[in-house]
């Protein structure tokens, strides 16, 4: 049987990151008060967001149908965030197999 998780090699202090970037884009991109259903995307986003926060080193455990939604939440907050330094930056989008755009 298929496994229904991913896991992604991180420590902490990025895991914290990705943690903090689902927070932010699950507020941008499904506001309160929104349908049942972009309230539940939206729930489901943060409660990953905790397990992030959470997070100890090693393999984290992510859903794999969610994994689309995550790296667009990442692929926004580091265009959105110009605070977020470049080598954490970097680290979130080659931890998601994102390549940076041009």
């Amino acid at each position: 049987m298929k496994s229904k998780t991913l896991e992604l090699a991180c420590d902490r202090a990025l895991a914290a990151t990705l943690g903090e970037a689902l927070t932010a884009y699950a507020h941008a991109a499904y506001p309160a008060g929104g349908s049942d259903c972009a309230q539940v995307a939206r729930e489901t986003l943060l409660e990953t967001a905790r397990q992030c926060a959470a997070h100890q080193d090693g393999g984290l455990s992510v859903r794999k149908r969610q994994l689309a939604q995550i790296r667009a939440a990442v692929k926004w907050y580091c265009s959105e965030n110009p605070a977020l330094d470049a080598a954490n930056s970097e680290s979130l989008l080659t931890l998601l197999g994102i390549e940076r755009s041009a």
